[in-house]
């Protein structure tokens, strides 16, 4: 018998939130930061686990202006 359920706080709209705090971090939108300062964008948002979300690819190649595929490559250069 359920007697109760939990909803977590803060699912809804967290990878906007993330974008926000990176952009306010470097100081500039990510789509106007130069290449090197996206890479370091990525990773930021790679830490923080912004790539466990649906999606979040997507939103985050829109937010940068580049293709997902140049997210995904700037993931794997972070990698080991």
């Amino acid at each position: 018998e359920v007697v109760g359920g939990l909803r977590l706080p803060g699912v809804h709209g967290a990878l906007d939130r993330m974008i926000a705090a990176v952009e306010s971090e470097l100081g500039a939108r990510l789509a106007d930061l130069s290449r090197e300062d996206k890479q370091r964008a990525v990773r930021m948002l790679e830490e923080r686990g912004a790539f466990q979300l649906r999606r979040s690819v997507e939103e985050v190649a829109d937010a940068l202006g580049v293709s997902r595929f140049t997210v995904y490559n700037y993931l794997n250069a972070g990698s080991p």
